[in-house]
């Protein structure tokens, strides 16, 4: 995945505004991929803008690894009653984080990849701009006397319906404005934080597909995100169908 974050002021909600402290350094960004530090809030300091790297290598590992996403249903799946469970709860792997290192990372857009390996850019309908995607953070360091390394995995969730069509398999998990506050605080019930846990409703979205170069190019251009075809999710207008009618006269 790559992000993209243009606002020079932050604010995820309107009575949740972050602050960009001085230390962090930060420019509109068209091109943020792996690897890349990124301003991002943390629940440890959930409200001042942080620089984190995108690409999360758990406290425990030995050595470094990045970790771009953490999925929602974890190693669990789908059932057979059709419900997307949240196998993250109890994996091995993000158990840790999903109960106390939680994070928003606040994105303008979001570009994925399709089965047929062609880049699209998602967006809110609304066009509300930057909007919050939940996420799992951790230190690491290599040895005991190195600085250590702030990273965040997104937390992502299976899709279906037209974007499913469109060869897009996976989507982040945006979360609703108004829980932002709640998915930061750490010190609630784990069941307060799971309901927080589902996908953003397709008919919110939209996406278009952009030129494959921003996979290949290092440049930070506008050019990059412009659409080279048509949305995934059109808009059907309504037609009005008139019928013919006939009276007839009964004597």
């Amino acid at each position: 995945m790559i992000f993209g974050l243009l606002k020079e002021r932050i604010t995820l909600e309107r009575k949740f505004e972050v602050m960009m402290p001085e230390t962090v350094s930060y420019t509109p960004n068209y091109n943020f991929r792996p690897g890349d530090m990124m301003p991002f809030v943390s629940s440890h300091r959930a409200h001042e803008i942080s620089s984190f790297r995108f690409g999360m290598t758990p406290g425990s590992y030995k050595e470094e690894s990045l970790i771009l996403e953490a999925p929602l249903e974890g190693d669990r799946h789908i059932s057979d009653d059709g419900i997307l469970k949240k196998g993250i709860i109890q994996s091995p792997l993000f158990r840790k984080q999903i109960r106390e290192q939680r994070g928003v990372l606040p994105v303008d857009y979001f570009i994925v990849q399709s089965t047929s390996q062609k880049p699209y850019l998602v967006f809110l309908k609304d066009k509300k701009r930057p909007f919050g995607l939940a996420c799992v953070w951790d230190a690491w360091k290599k040895d005991i006397l190195d600085p250590l390394v702030y990273g965040f995995s997104i937390i992502t969730v299976p899709v279906f319906g037209e974007f499913l069509k469109a060869g897009i398999s996976r989507l982040p998990l945006i979360l609703n404005d108004r829980h932002y506050k709640r998915w930061l605080k750490t010190d609630g019930m784990l069941t307060l934080v799971s309901n927080l846990l589902h996908p953003f409703p397709e008919e919110s979205l939209n996406a278009f597909p952009i030129s494959d170069l921003i996979f290949t190019s290092i440049a930070n251009d506008r050019s990059l995100i412009d659409p080279v075809g048509e949305m995934v999710i059109k808009d059907v207008k309504k037609e009005l169908v008139y019928e013919n009618r006939i009276n007839w006269n009964l004597r």
